[in-house]
């Protein structure tokens, strides 16, 4: 049998009566080409039986870019309200630029929110510079107090990813830490070394900001325990050192967890020894003297590179704009055994609180 010739970007070009760049833009769905020309050519696209040839895909994926003058360009979105970067911003932004190299791409950094320029320009000058993607990482806490969160960029001309789940409107790809497999495995490390009364803490903004994912798994704990009554939550607006450590005393904890190592700081200055009369176990193994504290380590340096591989493989493939099947990559963290809960037993042996069943009778 015969082979069916395959369809070329000369063929739809004709039957369109529009050039073949125009065409190879259309099917890029690129904001330079109206909407009518662009519908109207992926219309005749589908009616001729066109297929992109993937062997010529690959191969402009991976060609390597000449150095310098022709080195892609990735934008890196800051949205924190003054100029002065924040440790964990800069320490994404120089993770990305470590990884984006590796495919010859450059990262620059765009405050978006920056006074001297309005959110137009910004987005203007990004286009402007040929700037193939953006990545954003977590967003600025302040923006979570504008109803509904989201960032001026004018997302039909780019290619974006982002960085921790915090972009509502639109919704786009990205990458985020497992906070519920998070906050489960810690549980069981945590029973694995006979903690019973196991107390959970975090500022109600960050509660907001994890989705609920962490007190959710939290929450399946206590029931699967029959701990409905006992160990109450405590997510003040900001930590104080009397109200936490009334409701360490209530409660009569074993064990807190909580994310970062600001609660570990508390009480270490409350001359508690840790963790002989309490033990403390973290779910963000981030920030000064978090390396000595058991918990989690979200693995951040991961979840830069998958952001930038996503993005990379987005702009190969033209993906520009608002995809209309955002894909949302979750990093797997890993336990960190620190200082600041017993040492294992002889024989220790965790037991994963996710291949339990459920018994809530």
């Amino acid at each position: 049998m015969a082979e069916t010739p395959r369809i070329s970007l000369q063929d739809i070009a004709a039957r369109a009566n529009v050039s073949k760049a125009t065409v190879s833009l259309a099917l890029k769905k690129h904001p330079r080409i109206s909407e009518a020309t662009r519908e109207r050519v992926l219309k005749i696209a589908k009616e001729l039986g066109y297929r992109p040839d993937p062997e010529l895909s690959k191969l402009m994926a991976t060609m390597k870019r000449k150095p310098n003058e022709d080195q892609g360009t990735i934008g890196f979105i800051r949205s924190g309200p003054t100029a002065e970067w924040e440790l964990m911003e800069k320490f994404f932004f120089d993770e990305i630029t470590e990884a984006a190299a590796t495919y010859g791409y450059k990262v620059e950094p765009y405050w978006i929110y920056d006074p001297r320029e309005s959110p137009k320009r910004i987005n203007n000058t990004m286009w402007n510079r040929g700037v193939d993607g953006l990545i954003i990482p977590m967003i600025h806490p302040d923006r979570y107090k504008q109803g509904v969160r989201t960032l001026p960029i004018d997302w039909d001309k780019f290619i974006t990813v982002e960085i921790a789940d915090t972009i509502q409107e639109p919704k786009i790809s990205g990458v985020r830490h497992n906070h519920f497999g998070g906050m489960l495995q810690t549980l069981s490390e945590l029973e694995a070394l006979g903690y019973k009364k196991i107390g959970f803490t975090m500022e109600s903004d960050v509660e907001l900001q994890t989705h609920h994912r962490w007190t959710a798994a939290y929450m399946l704990w206590k029931s699967m325990r029959g701990l409905h009554e006992c160990l109450p939550l405590h997510f003040p607006k900001n930590y104080k050192e009397k109200p936490l450590m009334d409701w360490i005393e209530k409660a009569q904890l074993e064990v807190v967890i909580s994310p970062g190592v600001e609660v570990y700081k508390i009480l270490k200055d409350n001359r508690l020894s840790i963790p002989k009369e309490i033990a403390f176990a973290t779910l963000h193994q981030w920030g000064e003297d978090s390396t000595e504290v058991t918990g989690i380590n979200q693995n951040m340096p991961a979840q830069a590179r998958i952001a930038v591989d996503m993005l990379v493989g987005l702009i190969h493939r033209r993906a520009r704009g608002v995809p209309k099947n955002p894909i949302l990559a979750m990093a797997v963290g890993y336990w960190s055994a620190g200082s600041t809960t017993r040492r294992p037993k002889r024989g220790h042996k965790v037991r994963p609180l996710d291949n339990e069943p459920l018994n809530f009778d």
